[in-house]
């Protein structure tokens, strides 16, 4: 038997308004916008290449969300995410931070761009129970200890 190889991406969502607060967006519209943009974009092949081992998993932080995809799909699946303007209800596009063989490798990553964002965060804030939240977020998503 063979091991199934994979690939993550890590993709911010950004809107249109500007604004990152966070939506009502749940992971199935992710899912389904992403699904709809690869079979829009590359036709049947591309779907059935990435759907089958297509899995998005939303983070905590209010805009990331990590989609994990076959290492023969994961070009086609970058590509259609460029084409992508709506997600859910909501005016929106995917930026793509990062790429990874391993899910371990995607959440160093992504610890580091959470440190680097936090100043930028909490500046964003107005009130204190905003910062409260946005501190609880980040430190329910982070894990403790990772080397």
């Amino acid at each position: 038997m063979v091991r199934q190889k994979n690939r993550y991406l890590l993709c911010e969502i950004n809107y249109m308004d500007g604004k990152r607060l966070q939506r009502n967006l749940k992971t199935k519209d992710i899912y389904h916008c992403v699904r709809d943009a690869v079979l829009r974009e590359h036709g049947e092949y591309g779907f059935a290449t990435t759907v089958r081992s297509l899995s998005v998993q939303a983070y905590f932080h209010p805009n990331i969300v990590m989609i994990k995809v076959s290492r023969d799909g994961h070009k086609m699946l970058q590509s259609a995410l460029f084409f992508v303007r709506k997600i859910g209800q909501y005016e929106a596009f995917f930026n793509t931070l990062h790429i990874s063989g391993t899910i371990r490798t995607c959440q160093k990553f992504y610890i580091r761009y959470l440190r680097k964002e936090l100043p930028t965060l909490l500046r964003e804030c107005s009130t204190p129970d905003e910062e409260k939240e946005v501190k609880r977020a980040i430190s329910y998503c982070v894990p403790v200890e990772v080397t």
